[in-house]
């Protein structure tokens, strides 16, 4: 019986310790509560439940539930649990031991015990319910992909939306918390735009209005008004457009609105505002520099161009250049380390910091700031170890002793635990690990932690499209887009190699669809 009981455990993906913590629950029964499994069924006599162990429980916790008359064989049993179907591990007449299903929000117990033919069967409502403890999830928000790959690109409502087959990273408009937005990494790089209230995805920059080049991430200046999107070309040399800046339009949205040049560099792989002052900061992979630029300065030679004298009636225009002989455009601030280091940046919400996502070195950086400079400083590890892309490991650790496998796009995000500890960091840092196929965080103290995905399996792959509990059963492959919603405490992830915009959230109505085995 014990033997059965551990297998059907470790196959719910629970472990070896929670199939201990049910052979400890059964031993530890009193003297006067011996088990009887050869007590049959009596359909002449009620069944009854006394009480159920623990009273409050989520999605795949163990329970114990206590009465008279269960008989001994689990396939004549029927338990829901909130209205939804238990799988039951083991019966004993007085006893029975089950999985909580998932979303058993209203929490009553029904049991049903037939004979052997399934006939003259009893049922009992616990006078009791359960007090359901929701878990957070993984969900799919929007996308599909079918057997041949072949769905293309839909656009239109999530119900039948199609694409998302691109790296990429997300960002959520300031000024409207409802639009989630894609820049794709493509050489046909565009931008699209989730309507999450009104559940439709929308193509709203073409591929053209970028030159037809790779686009990489997007940020906003600090009043909303002017979208930054950064972009990673060479055929201009050092005069290749790095930063693209376009101005919202006159109903609040940046539908076919035209991108203009801000700053030109060459291989740029990020672009970030420092939260607090405003200041813009980018770089170039081809020597691993970070670059530093005041949006005023744009926003002044837009409306106070430079006079040509030598032409009169004719004005200087903005090159956007370094070496801009009649605008101050930006400097470089720092190499970071060594030259061909594709990197993005992360600022902190308080501006005091900010974390340097190193995608091809398998390492996270902090880069502290100077708030007498308004600059950041030279960067230093913080979690991971600096190594050829092809030799990242998966160690949830402390800083450097933790592994990482193509870090990708991250987000701080708040911490109320942390305030009531009296922290001076409130804030994690959440990121993709690409390569890892999960999300993970990154503690204040420099802990490394895995969040969701990587699953266990029955093919042997850590990768894959279950939806489900966030470490038990969800599983991703190759993401590198992240958003969150704080209002909602919801993450937004672009899983791209699976075609879909996935969702973490607490289980609600909308996400409890989970697969049971």
């Amino acid at each position: 019986m014990f033997k059965s009981i551990i297998i059907k455990t470790l196959k719910r993906g629970i472990g070896i310790l929670g199939a201990l913590g049910i052979i400890l629950a059964v031993n530890s029964c009193s003297d006067d509560d011996k088990l009887d499994s050869g007590a049959a069924y009596n359909p002449n006599q009620a069944v009854e439940i006394s009480r159920f162990l623990p009273e409050e429980a989520g999605y795949q916790d163990q329970i114990i539930i206590y009465g008279s008359n269960f008989g001994n064989k689990k396939e004549n049993v029927s338990l829901k649990i909130g209205g939804k179907d238990a799988v039951v591990v083991n019966v004993m007449n007085d006893k029975l031991y089950a999985f909580v299903p998932s979303g058993a929000f209203s929490g009553e117990i029904e049991l049903t015990v037939t004979d052997d033919n399934g006939e003259h069967g009893r049922t009992i409502v616990s006078d009791k319910k359960i007090t359901y403890v929701r878990k957070k999830v993984v969900g799919t928000l929007v996308g599909y992909q079918n057997e041949q790959d072949d769905q293309g690109e839909i656009w239109g409502s999530f119900d039948i939306a199609a694409g998302f087959n691109a790296e990429g990273c997300l960002k959520f408009d300031p000024l409207n918390p409802n639009l989630l937005y894609i820049a794709y990494d493509r050489g046909d790089g565009f931008i699209a735009q989730l309507d999450l209230a009104n559940r439709t995805a929308t193509k709203i920059l073409d591929a053209n209005r970028f030159q037809n080049q790779r686009l990489r991430n997007i940020d906003f200046t600090l009043d909303g008004k002017y979208m930054l999107v950064s972009t990673d070309r060479a055929d201009n040399s050092n005069h290749s457009t790095s930063v693209w800046v376009i101005e919202r339009g006159g109903n609040g949205s940046f539908l076919n609105r035209t991108p203009q040049v801000l700053y030109a560099y060459k291989q740029c792989n990020g672009v970030a505002v420092h939260p607090v002052n405003g200041e813009i900061y980018f770089n170039s992979y081809e020597n691993g520099s970070l670059f530093r630029g005041e949006f005023e300065d744009y926003l002044e030679a837009m409306a106070n161009p430079i006079p040509d004298l030598n032409n009169p009636g004719k004005t200087f225009t903005w090159t956007g250049y370094i070496d801009d002989t009649h605008y101050t455009t930006f400097r470089e601030l720092y190499r970071i380390q060594d030259p061909s280091y594709e990197f993005q940046i992360t600022i902190h919400p308080s501006g005091d910091y900010a974390y340097i996502t190193i995608v091809n070195r398998n390492v996270i950086m902090r880069t502290d700031y100077d708030w007498n400079k308004k600059e950041f400083t030279t960067p230093y590890v913080i979690a991971g170890l600096n190594s050829n892309l092809d030799d990242g490991g998966w160690e949830d650790a402390v800083g450097t002793n933790a592994r990482i496998h193509r870090p990708y796009q991250g987000v701080f995000v708040y911490n109320a635990e942390y305030e009531k500890q009296g922290k001076e960091d409130l804030y994690d840092f959440y990121f993709c690990d690409c390569l890892n196929f999960c999300v993970r965080y990154i503690t204040p103290d420099g802990l490394v932690r895995t969040y969701a995905g990587r699953a266990p399996s029955t093919n042997g792959n850590i990768w894959g499209t279950e939806d489900g509990d966030i470490r038990q059963q969800a599983r991703f492959r190759d993401v590198t887009g992240l958003a969150y919603d704080q209002a909602s405490d919801i993450f937004y992830v672009l899983d791209h190699n699976n075609r879909r915009v996935r969702t973490i959230s607490l289980e609600s109505e909308e996400n409890i669809d989970l697969e049971e085995e």
